[in-house]
């Protein structure tokens, strides 16, 4: 069955939401699961993919942006932007505004609410859209 959690975040800081995607993309890699991470634009993946390789001091997160060839995404987080980019993963943590465009890209979808009422009215529109395609539904307050 697949599956979508909503990360409802307490906070509405940029750099405790990036945090908070490093440290779900870390869980997700130990685990040794694909992992892409879908965002808006490409400054907020190239933000995203510093703090990956930097966010611990004792170890890093290898990825890619945009990457060319996505088939082996074990070894690599992939930071996509591009609707058309996206490929299938175990995990796809969508970290954008926008409901996923095909949701039969991810066996499990993570989604990032920030602590404001825009961010919770698109993630009510999301929730309806996944309710209809039969996902199962959790939700986390974070």
């Amino acid at each position: 069955m697949k599956e979508v959690d909503f990360y409802i975040l307490s906070k509405n800081d940029k750099n405790y939401v990036n945090l908070f995607v490093c440290k779900l993309s870390e869980k997700a890699y130990n685990m040794s699961k694909s992992v892409i991470i879908f965002t808006s634009n490409k400054e907020k993946s190239v933000k995203l993919s510093e703090m990956l390789w930097s966010f611990k001091k004792e170890c890093f997160l290898p990825n890619e942006i945009e990457p060319f060839n996505c088939k082996n995404t074990k070894n690599c987080i992939s930071l996509i932007h591009k609707e058309s980019s996206l490929s299938m993963s175990d995990v796809l943590i969508n970290y954008s505004d926008v409901a996923l465009p095909e949701l039969n890209k991810a066996t499990r979808i993570l989604e990032i609410v920030q602590n404001n009422e825009i961010d919770k009215s698109k993630a009510r529109q999301k929730y309806i859209k996944y309710k209809k395609s039969d996902y199962q539904i959790r939700s986390h307050n974070i």
